[in-house]
């Protein structure tokens, strides 16, 4: 029997685990769609992300699904056999609501304790449930196509991007006003990125690993406008980042920094201190090695931050930020470059001229020109962008 598992757009690590170790495959023929989760399955076939999902939607002989509204109506118009399950890491709680009224309709199986998956697994099998009659609404489409954006507008060189309209409303899927930090990690990403993503596999699962990953860069943010048809602000990193502190600063949210030199961070504490009240439960500089790496880690888990920035640059800070949301999964971790050091103006930023007219990347070519090879991935971008190729 074939049994398909999809979480939608967002991890679900417990749901995921469970299928693994619960369900046999010497019983099913389990194939995960795991989309952020960081747990691996060991028993079981899976993928993050496809462009053929509703494939093996059609294929199975029972979906076990989150319960998105997207995905679930979908399912349920197709008349599939069905699990659902809530999501009990999200912060919102629209998900048990939903799994309550496909439950109180006698719609599909619903579970809502994952040791009991197996038992809800069997009951979608042998049971009868009521066949769903929806009334005729044409936003199914477009929730479904939200809920799997590998074919959709928010998709550049096969990587999925966030479209936000403001930096705001950026932060606001990361510290809303209610002070609850949302967890997972943000990557900034620009021309470059794209390519380099593109070119290789563990970059593109680098990337991929990030609950967020916004346009920091106007060749993406063209792109994002062209496909999505819809107003795409640039978001600077350095800019989102300080608006994350100021906001952490008047909610009280616990940061930590990591990464620059002893001088910088200290200075980027003092000021953040000064500035913006920000509470910075604990700090370390970049210059430490695999060996001290650990302790890093387990310094940031003693302190308990709710927010961590790393500046120890790319891919180094995404590849320590997947170890530490390990052993933090309630902390949001930002990647941020050489900020600290434009913060503490230890570096210049371009003037303002430049970053009006999206030219920053220019600037820092002719203040930097080392950075000329580093531009022919602008060229690669900017073919595959004019051939629609992206």
């Amino acid at each position: 029997m074939k049994i398909f598992v999809t979480v939608g757009n967002t991890y679900f690590n417990n749901l995921i685990q469970a299928i693994d170790e619960r369900i046999s495959p010497d019983n099913f023929d389990v194939t995960i769609q795991l989309a952020e989760g960081q747990y691996t399955p060991k028993n079981h076939e899976y993928f993050k992300f496809t462009d053929h999902v509703n494939d093996y939607i059609d294929q199975a002989d029972v979906v076990i699904t989150h319960a998105g509204a997207g995905s679930v109506f979908k399912l349920l118009e197709k008349q599939k056999k069905l699990v659902v399950v809530p999501n009990n890491v999200r912060i919102d709680s629209h998900q048990f609501d939903l799994a309550k009224y496909v439950d109180d309709e006698n719609l599909a199986s619903v579970c809502y304790d994952l040791t009991l998956i197996e038992s809800a697994l069997s009951a979608a099998v042998n049971n009868q449930y009521s066949p769903y009659k929806n009334n005729p609404f044409s936003g199914y489409d477009s929730i479904w196509n939200l809920m799997y954006p590998s074919k959709d507008k928010n998709l550049v060189g096969g990587l999925p991007l966030n479209i936000f309209s403001s930096i705001d409303n950026c932060l606001q899927s990361i510290l809303p006003d209610d002070g609850k930090v949302i967890p997972g990690s943000a990557i900034a990403i620009n021309p470059e990125k794209i390519i380099r993503s593109m070119q290789s596999s563990d970059i593109y699962d680098t990337l991929m690993c990030a609950s967020i990953r916004y346009a920091d860069g106007i060749g993406v943010v063209k792109t994002l406008t062209r496909k999505s048809k819809s107003k795409v602000s640039r978001i600077p990193g350095c800019e989102l980042w300080e608006a994350l502190m100021k906001k952490s600063g008047k909610l009280h949210t616990p940061v930590f920094l990591v990464g620059a030199s002893a001088d910088v961070i200290m200075q980027t504490k003092l000021k953040l201190e000064t500035e913006y009240s920000v509470n910075v439960c604990g700090f370390q500089d970049g210059y430490f090695d695999q060996t001290k790496e650990q302790e890093v880690i387990d310094q940031i888990v003693k302190a308990k931050p709710l927010v961590v920035s790393v500046a120890l640059g790319s891919p180094r800070q995404e590849i320590f930020i997947g170890k530490c949301r390990k052993v933090c999964p309630d902390t949001f971790f930002m990647g941020v470059g050489g900020t600290y050091d434009v913060y503490t103006k230890n570096v210049k930023r371009a003037p303002e001229f430049f970053i009006k007219l999206n030219l920053e990347w220019f600037y820092r070519l002719m203040s930097q020109p080392s950075r000329l090879f580093r531009q022919t991935n602008l060229l690669k971008y900017l073919y595959l962008e004019l051939t629609r190729q992206l």
